[in-house]
């Protein structure tokens, strides 16, 4: 478990007893920050999906203020799938904390984002990350334009 004393926030490990929390996380933040993404699972689909699939497939990691979980972020075989921090905590380090997590797990790390959302490339940029691919979206699932973008330890430990 990681501490930062300064801001209260912990990192550990996601269980099971979690999920309820990254599904709400999931959903508020996306329909959020990105309120032109077509929703195109149900809340049911996503509490699935979590539960079957990313928590025991994916290295996954929630951020703690006291005990009350405020963001995740889960990676497996050097893709970033999922950072998703609750509304009211952004631009707190959280973000910032789980990614540093995933990073310092990966040598590369790849990641999609849409392309509309220029927070979370700005945010991505900052942190080493260089857009490789753009798509037009056809083959996600919202068919919304995306980016791909990647980040290498090699370049990152270059530029200091």
């Amino acid at each position: 478990m990681k501490n930062d004393a300064d801001s209260g926030l912990t990192l550990r490990e996601a269980g099971l007893d979690d999920v309820k929390d990254i599904v709400r996380i999931h959903r508020l933040s996306r329909a959020t920050a990105m309120p032109w993404l077509p929703v195109v699972h149900s809340a049911e689909e996503d509490l699935w999906f979590f539960t079957n699939r990313v928590l025991p497939m994916q290295n996954v990691h929630v951020a703690c203020l006291d005990d009350t979980v405020v963001g995740f972020a889960a990676h497996h075989d050097g893709w970033l799938n999922h950072l998703y921090i609750a509304a009211g905590h952004w631009r707190q380090g959280v973000g910032h904390m789980l990614l540093s997590q995933a990073q310092s797990a990966n040598d590369s790390l790849q990641l999609w984002t849409f392309a509309e959302n220029l927070v979370a490339q700005v945010f991505y940029d900052r942190a080493g990350f260089q857009v490789v691919d753009r798509t037009d979206g056809r083959r996600n699932e919202e068919k919304t334009p995306d980016l791909r973008m990647e980040w290498h330890r090699a370049f990152t430990q270059a530029s200091l």
